[in-house]
């Protein structure tokens, strides 16, 4: 745990406590400039974590600031103070190329909303790290924020943003730690699929204001902000008197999102089966609002244009359409985006041995996979991972989760056989020809001796 040097603070309240003692006529002569000094600008994180194979969905999440309430100081902890006046956001637009200051000057910001409610927006364009540790930062972060590996993937992401909170235009009165409280709007009705809140929406601000008056002037300046996750977490002091500390301290809110990968496979066995024969696949997804999802293929030249075989009744024209983007590329690794319905539609031409990955299905989102029927006796196995609960349809030529929707990694082979009865009387095999060419030639034979014979006797 940090420890956060509070002897300004403590020398600044023992200084007024000090000043109230004397008469009146020597307290009315200190009076605090209304001007603000010191950090007058602070920020916190908003951090939307995933598996390392999701694309960043689109999200946006919001927050207001209200003042906080106060909380009576004991012999081991300072008082608070309630908070004066309404902070504002900072628009984008504002600290975007901001002027270096000290080096606690607030340089980026990320709000595209208003002064009094700040919004942030994660798209798909986003840069997102490995999240193994966010390095601490220098204003109002007090701790490393670490992630947990899932247990189903090693490896987790994160994506960023950061909100600037002014407090140049708030007159604070007197030396105090004064409490705000910051507070994520409820966007479950709103927001993109498989995002998990944080589990805590509000967030406690602690604004330390300390006496810093010179022999000239009489003024206060924030020197230190405190971000927390409790209301009942108040500044402790320590044995000195000088110094505090704070538990659960917090660099901001964290969400997850939450997302899964559904896999279908091709198969065709039986004597008469053609493995070159392409089949097709019609992909539905709904409840995906938010949501990119990205197209892996496996398997020998997946999806490189499909080539028409004898058995193949699907043209080439339509295959490749099918199989590759507008720019006539490969749609291996393309990204499906869902529409502002939360739905996606595809489809896809594959074959014996092929396969379509599709990678970063938001937790919830319901999913259908069905197979054009052929002349084949078609079957499914299919498996989901966690919840078990896909489900195969009537015909066996296609899986569903319309239910609870996905809830673990998927993965469903389609297979295709087909089967010929061969006839097994004595012309069915070639040792049999063989055999009846013999038997044939062997009459043949004897008919020519026994017709020489006859005529010898006949001499």
């Amino acid at each position: 745990m940090k420890t956060k040097n509070f002897a300004a603070l403590i020398a600044a309240i023992s200084i007024a406590a000090s000043v109230a003692a004397v008469p009146a006529s020597a307290s009315s002569s200190t009076v605090y400039s209304t001007t603000i000094e010191g950090i007058k600008v602070t920020s916190f994180e908003k951090y939307l974590v995933m598996e390392s194979n999701s694309v960043v969905p689109n999200a946006s999440f919001s927050f207001t600031i209200a003042a906080g309430e106060a909380v009576a100081g004991t012999d081991t902890t300072l008082p608070i103070l309630a908070g004066v006046g309404t902070p504002k956001f900072l628009l984008k637009s504002v600290t975007d190329g901001m002027e270096a200051g000290d080096e606690k000057t607030l340089k980026t910001n990320d709000n595209d909303g208003t002064a009094s409610e700040a919004t942030v927006n994660f798209t798909s364009a986003d840069t997102d790290n490995t999240a193994v540790t966010i390095a601490e930062g220098d204003i109002g972060e007090g701790k490393t924020v670490k992630f947990d590996t899932p247990a189903n993937n090693t490896d987790e992401k994160y994506a960023q943003k950061k909100i600037a909170i002014d407090f140049s235009d708030i007159v604070f009165t007197e030396p105090g730690v004064y409490r705000y409280v910051i507070t994520e709007a409820d966007a479950a009705a709103t927001q993109a699929a498989g995002v998990t809140n944080d589990a805590d929406n509000t967030r406690v601000l602690d604004v330390v204001v300390s006496d810093t008056s010179s022999a000239s002037q009489q003024k206060l300046s924030i020197t230190n902000y405190l971000l927390h996750d409790s209301i009942a977490n108040t500044p402790v002091k320590d044995s000195s008197g000088t110094n505090a500390t704070i538990a659960d301290k917090s660099t901001g809110f964290t969400n997850q999102y939450e997302s899964y990968d559904l896999q279908f496979s091709k198969q065709v066995t039986g004597n008469q089966g053609s493995r070159d024969k392409f089949f097709k696949f019609d992909i539905s997804i709904t409840n995906a609002k938010g949501s990119e999802i990205t197209v892996l293929g496996q398997g020998t030249t997946f999806l490189a244009a499909p080539t028409k075989s004898t058995t193949t009744s699907y043209e080439e024209t339509d295959m490749n359409a099918a199989n590759t983007k507008d720019d006539n590329t490969t749609r291996d690794g393309q990204q499906l985006t869902a529409d502002a319905d939360g739905n996606i539609t595809a489809t896809f031409y594959i074959r014996n041995g092929q396969s379509v990955k599709l990678l970063g299905l938001p937790a919830g989102a319901k999913y259908t996979v069905t197979e054009t029927e052929e002349d084949y006796t078609p079957s499914v196995n299919a498996t989901e991972a966690n919840t078990g609960d896909v489900a195969v349809n009537g015909n066996n030529n296609g899986i569903t989760d319309q239910d609870t929707g996905i809830k673990g990694d998927t993965n469903a082979t389609f297979t295709n056989t087909r089967n010929g009865n061969i006839p097994t009387g004595v012309i069915s095999t070639v040792a049999g020809s063989a055999g009846i060419a013999a038997v044939g030639l062997v009459g043949v034979i004897f008919g020519v001796i026994c017709v020489k014979k006859k005529k010898s006797e006949e001499e």
